[in-house]
């Protein structure tokens, strides 16, 4: 049985803003030098409505499941894309039931009313945003040695 649930712009249920950094902090943050205090920061400050950067969240009642964001850039050597969608994470118990699908659509959606025709992400998965129409565009430089690949999602009408 699917499991109900809503996306909310964290801006309107702030309550979750430590919980949304926490998922940060140990998907991503902790390997890389960072504390969970860094991501509280972070979080506190993308969530605005009207513009970026935002943070989009899914919760069953009182529970938050997954998370997403929208940021001005997710790579350092591609300062002339933006906006990204970035950081999106369903907690592992909740995964296969849509939500990083309707996710990645609400975040798209949220691009578009902003006034957005292209949207871009970063990743380490092959086969898995094509599902959903994002495009390839190129491997690039993350660090040293290691490249990641860009996606870019365009946003011309109803997909």
């Amino acid at each position: 049985m699917q499991m109900k649930f809503e996306i909310v712009n964290l801006a309107n249920a702030p309550q979750f803003i430590e919980q949304v950094a926490k998922c940060l902090y140990d998907e991503w943050d902790e390997n890389d030098g960072r504390t969970l205090q860094d991501a509280i920061y972070r979080t506190r400050h993308s969530i605005f409505t009207d513009r970026i950067p935002q943070t989009l969240i899914a919760k069953s009642g009182d529970q938050l499941v997954g998370t997403v964001h929208i940021w001005q850039n997710d790579l350092k050597c591609r300062q002339d894309l933006s906006p990204w969608m970035a950081a999106l994470y369903v907690k592992k118990e909740y995964r296969g039931q849509g939500i990083g699908t309707a996710l990645q659509k609400a975040c798209i959606e949220t691009v578009k009313k902003l006034g957005y025709k292209s949207l871009y992400l970063i990743t380490d998965h092959i086969g898995l945003y094509e599902k959903m129409g994002w495009e390839f565009m190129e491997l690039a430089p993350i660090m040293g040695e290691k490249k990641t690949r860009v996606y870019q999602y365009k946003i011309t009408g109803e997909k």
